[in-house]
């Protein structure tokens, strides 16, 4: 061969090479998961699944469960007017009541365990791994209370070299924050990992009334983790977990006050009270002479034990936990004490699970998980209620009651590979739940119509249900694969137990059901750098569980064939039923991209019509009644009407350039951008609980040590000073006729920060 076309040969054979190399270098790192019991890619199970890092959550500064909506569009906050009533949803699918008696529509777990109550599902990101957010009816492997998806929180486990993490981050507006992690090997076969964590928020809402500043939080978390391998067969992990919150963090602005119907008098008077209070879309004052407040404490411990069995693994997780919520708001938006109204609520929660599963080997023809699950929560609730209609004449009632839910239930899901690119999953859960309660009320002079005394009633109820899941998957290349899937999904029964329960004769609210079905594609293109995932659903809900208000003073014609009407009842009462039947449709995309060796892109998308079906009986709100938009009989059609705290779209996209330095720190660069559509925030449809759709910019700029050692960040989140109230709500029609207020968080003001890490390895 001529010598210049061997060297030129041997140039392009080395550039070739090198581009090969350079490509593959640049290929996305494997995301496992375990949205199927086993852990798996991501690309290879039909789930429609987000997997967050906890690299992911540090560039968002995501430091708590709350913020977790910022980064995945199909999941939203459903925000309470208190802590005890906030919840997520997944798809529009979230819980639409506060009874103590209820299922969270959306299960949270930690490290495999789940969350009994919503209010257990909200905290700070301690020490997080990861967290996978599953999207849609997860019935068979996961079952209980999941039918609008799971949020699944995995913790770091203890690692066999010494190791280390401290980090500091101060935030505009007095913000601290701090995190410490260090772990472990004690011996050859016994690691520990111990992390603790606090946050102080101070307060930020201004109250006219004194000159102090409202909703602020102080917290703090610790978790203690031992990884035990007694034989090489056997993994016991032991974690133990404690964390504390308190705040006065439930003083919501009020949003409108607008006369109606001669009214104008009454608000004038109010108007002149607040001021210099002005309500509006953008206020975020408040001029009230009650401090309100929620303090909630939570603690839980869990032992898991993997034992290898041959080529099977037989998986036990056994877990204890407690949570406690005391609180008080002020309910009239006012400087006074309008009827001489207040009231306070405390409860008390323990729950026992304990799971088992059986892991079958991989590469057979047929592969399986099957277990047995057993869950068991008591509940024990007291809220205090006063009046004082005229001086002088107080009146007061007290409610106690507890709830026991115990569920246990058998589940399996088998794939038959049917080819080597295509397999059929099939899987069922069978479960039984026992519901209990007991119901006792006290009063001396309360004015609104209750028995004087309710004495302590009980109320029960079983139901059971079969859930099943079908789906097919065919590999259609190495770049990725397609399903379609069918999963049926079950939510247990309820009863309405709140304050204003009237527990003689008490039905049960029936069990939610959903049908569910979804096609997907996952691919890895462009020589690994690219990763697209989308997934297209249509699920339907029948006896869709809901609270709703009543008040008989607006519905005179009660039909006698409906037994929650009832005009000899209280004024106006929350009550639970089964709100017919919704569907929620949609599209998602999710999306990696390494577009160079320097930059870095990601971002999600969800399309998503969440509607109610059928509900041709809701009650209106105090609003709607006061304005005269309410039908005589006091409810209204809601069919065709939209799912609260559902965007019809929702998108974020990030982006990271790095500057890859000389020397041992690197430069990275991100910017990040999340936008919503406009969101109905009330069951009732109402007009004025519309919030406008926003767009929220973010920047950071991080200094990083080649050898992740150490890292500073300066940050800057919602760049524009972009105002979103986080849930907008009716005043008591009898407190502030046609009044609203809104509750809004940090995040909807411009902050900035500096954070610093140092880890040692």
């Amino acid at each position: 061969m001529n010598p210049h076309l061997k060297t030129l040969a041997t140039a392009l054979a080395l550039l070739a090479a090198s581009g090969i190399a350079r490509a593959q270098s640049l290929a996305l790192e494997e995301v496992l998961v375990t949205a199927t019991k086993r852990e798996s890619s991501l690309q290879d199970v039909s789930v429609a699944v987000t997997a967050l890092s906890a690299e992911d959550l540090g560039i968002a500064q995501i430091t708590s469960s709350e913020d977790l909506t910022f980064l995945v569009p199909a999941l939203n906050l459903q925000k309470g007017t208190n802590p005890r009533q906030t919840s997520f949803s997944i798809r529009g699918i979230g819980t639409q009541s506060f009874s103590s008696a209820v299922e969270p529509s959306v299960s949270t777990m930690v490290d495999g365990v789940v969350m009994g109550r919503s209010g257990q599902a909200f905290m700070q990101l301690l020490d997080v791994e990861r967290v996978e957010v599953l999207r849609g009816p997860q019935g068979t492997l996961f079952g209980k209370n999941s039918t609008g998806g799971v949020v699944h929180i995995i913790t770091q486990n203890p690692t066999d070299t010494t190791t280390g993490e401290i980090s500091a981050t101060a935030v505009s507006g007095d913000e601290y924050r701090g995190a410490l992690t260090l772990s472990g090997p004690v011996t050859d076969t016994l690691g520990y990992r111990l992390s603790a964590n606090g946050t102080d928020v101070d307060d930020y809402t201004q109250n006219k009334f004194d000159g102090g500043k409202l909703n602020g939080s102080e917290d703090w978390s610790v978790r203690g983790k031992l990884r035990w391998l007694p034989a090489e067969n056997i993994e016991l992990k032991w974690a133990s977990d404690a964390s504390d919150r308190s705040c006065d963090c439930t003083a919501g602005p009020l949003r409108s006050l607008e006369p109606f119907g001669g009214n104008d008098e009454q608000v004038d008077e109010v108007l002149a009270l607040i001021a210099p209070v002005v309500p509006g879309e953008d206020n975020k004052d408040v001029n009230i002479n009650k401090r309100p407040f929620s303090d909630s404490k939570t603690s839980g411990h869990s032992l898991e034990v993997n034992w290898d069995i041959g080529e099977y693994t037989l998986t036990s997780i056994s877990a204890l936990r407690e949570f406690e919520v005391n609180g008080f708001g002020d309910v009239d938006s006012q400087p006074i004490d309008v009827f001489g109204f207040d009231q306070f609520g405390f409860s008390e929660t323990e729950q026992f699970t304990q799971e088992l599963r059986l892991l079958s080997p991989l590469g057979e023809r047929f592969s399986y998980v099957a277990g047995l699950f057993y869950f068991d929560q008591n509940v024990e609730r007291r809220f205090r209620r006063e009046f004082e209609f005229q001086e002088g004449s107080p009146g007061a009632a007290i409610a106690d009651f507890e709830v026991n839910t115990e569920n246990w239930a058998a589940f399996g899901e088998l794939t038959i590979n049917v080819t080597d690119t295509v397999r059929v999953i099939v899987g069922a859960r069978y479960t039984e739940d026992e519901l209990d309660f007991t119901f006792m009320r006290t009063q001396e002079g309360f004015p609104l119509g209750l028995p004087d005394t309710v004495p302590r009633t009980p109320g029960q109820t079983q139901e059971d249900d079969l859930s099943g899941k079908i789906a097919l998957q065919w590999d259609y290349s190495d770049a990725g694969m397609a399903y379609a899937s069918y999963v049926s999904s079950y939510k247990g029964p309820a009863f309405d137990v709140t304050f204003g329960t009237n527990p003689e004769g008490l039905q049960p609210v029936d069990p939610e059901t959903a049908d569910a079905f979804e096609l997907g594609l996952k691919t890895t293109l462009w020589d690994g750098r690219l990763r697209l995932n989308a997934a297209a659903f249509y699920a339907e809900y029948q006896e869709f569980q809901a609270q709703a208000f009543f008040d008989p003073d607006g519905q005179p014609d009660c039909p006698e064939e409906d037994p929650l009407c009832d005009p000899n009842d209280d004024p106006g009462s929350f009550l639970l039923i089964n709100a017919g039947e919704v569907s929620t449709t949609g599209l998602e995309l999710d999306f990696l991209a390494q577009l160079s060796e320097h930059l870095r892109v990601t971002g999600g998308a969800a399309w998503i019509d969440a509607e109610i079906e059928d509900y041709p009986g809701e009650p209106c709100s105090g609003g709607q009644e006061f304005r005269g938009e309410c039908p005589e009989a006091g409810l209204q059609d809601l069919s065709g009407g939209e799912l609260p705290f559902s965007p019809d779209w929702k998108v974020n996209l990030a982006a990271t350039y790095s500057f890859l330095l000389d020397g041992d720190f690197d430069l990275h660069l991100t910017g990040a951008v999340r936008s919503q559509d406009k969101v109905q925030y009330s069951l009732t449809q109402d007009s004025e609980t519309i919030g406008d759709g926003y767009t929220i910019y973010d920047l950071s700029l991080a200094l990083a040590a080649k050898d992740d050692t150490w890292k500073a960040s300066l940050f800057i989140k919602n760049l524009t000073d972009e105002f979103y109230p986080s849930i907008i709500v009716p005043n008591n029609q009898n407190i502030l006729p046609n009044g609203y207020n809104h509750l809004y968080s940090k995040a909807s003001e411009r902050t900035f920060g500096l954070q610093l890490g140092y880890r040692w390895l």
